[in-house]
């Protein structure tokens, strides 16, 4: 070997040598924590800033599993811990002193502020933000898949946490987005068309469903025939478009319908609301409980 390699390997090893090591202990996720180190290292040249992000240690809530962690560091490291529990937290800056490790619980400093300026002491209660970030994810798979399984479309019948099935006009849409939005829940509708060949085709469609899932919407007639009627105002603005679609909000054919729905949902086992000049929420809330849904 020469002696530039070998000055090279030198260069190479002293290098190793004086890069920055750093941990991560978190009672949950290590999110917060990781978050907030790429934050501050984001003010530093890179070019200048030699460091290794070791490892991230999650779910560490007890002594025993800090100590483990402690068998494998030196003062060669850098701890950056997010710990709710104060009584934690002290044991983990007196271990990490005791072997001159440099440290810092990154919820402290604003616990304390918070703490001094709202008059109130946290919960102290670890993972709550994986929680709400959860939550938060959990209602945008959520409202995704209702948009796209919206008014009979979608495939995907099998993954849905509810499907709400009933004929036009009954609020089919409304109630599937306020679920998703407010409880994170998947939720598919499809219109009931009163058609012998049109039943075939929904109960092949919902073969993958089980019978608790599927909700059945149900209105009164005349009620429902004024909505309908609205809304063909908008559908057909002319007196002979008009015309055609008088079947659309003719009560005589709404009964009828609603006659075909109450002997279907019958037949296939199926539970019934009825949304007759009732709140969405009113709604939603009733549905939740006959599926039992566990919401988030």
């Amino acid at each position: 070997m020469n002696s530039r390699s070998r000055s090279r390997d030198a260069a190479l090893d002293a290098s190793k040598g004086r890069c920055k090591k750093i941990v991560i202990i978190s009672d949950g996720t290590g999110k917060t924590a990781k978050r907030l180190l790429d934050a501050v290292l984001a003010q530093y040249s890179q070019n200048r800033l030699d460091f290794s992000l070791v490892d991230i240690y999650h779910d560490i809530r007890d002594r025993k599993a800090f100590d483990r962690i402690l068998q494998h560091l030196d003062s060669s490291y850098l701890v950056i811990f997010s710990i709710i529990s104060e009584e934690l937290s002290k044991y983990f800056h007196r271990s990490l002193a005791k072997k001159r490790i440099l440290n810092i619980n990154v919820l402290e400093p604003m616990l304390g502020v918070m703490s001094k300026f709202l008059g109130v002491h946290p919960e102290y209660r670890p993972g709550i933000l994986q929680v709400m970030d959860d939550s938060y994810y959990k209602k945008v798979d959520a409202i995704g898949f209702t948009v796209e399984h919206d008014d009979g479309r979608g495939s995907l019948l099998g993954d849905a946490d509810i499907v709400l099935v009933g004929l036009s006009r009954t609020c089919k849409t409304p109630i599937s987005m306020y679920l998703a939005c407010n409880f994170g829940v998947k939720v598919v509708n499809i219109p009931v068309l009163t058609y012998p060949q049109m039943e075939q085709n929904l109960l092949s469609r919902l073969t993958s469903v089980p019978k608790e899932r599927i909700i059945g919407l149900m209105m009164q007639p005349d009620v429902l025939a004024k909505v309908r009627e609205e809304r063909s105002f908008y559908l057909a603005n002319t007196p002979s478009s008009q015309s055609d679609i008088q079947d659309y909000y003719d009560v005589r054919v709404i009964r009828d319908e609603l006659a075909f729905c109450r002997r279907l949902f019958s037949e296939q086992g199926w539970q019934t609301v009825d949304v007759t000049r009732r709140a969405i929420e009113e709604v939603a809330i009733e549905i939740l409980a006959k599926i039992e849904y566990q919401t988030i």
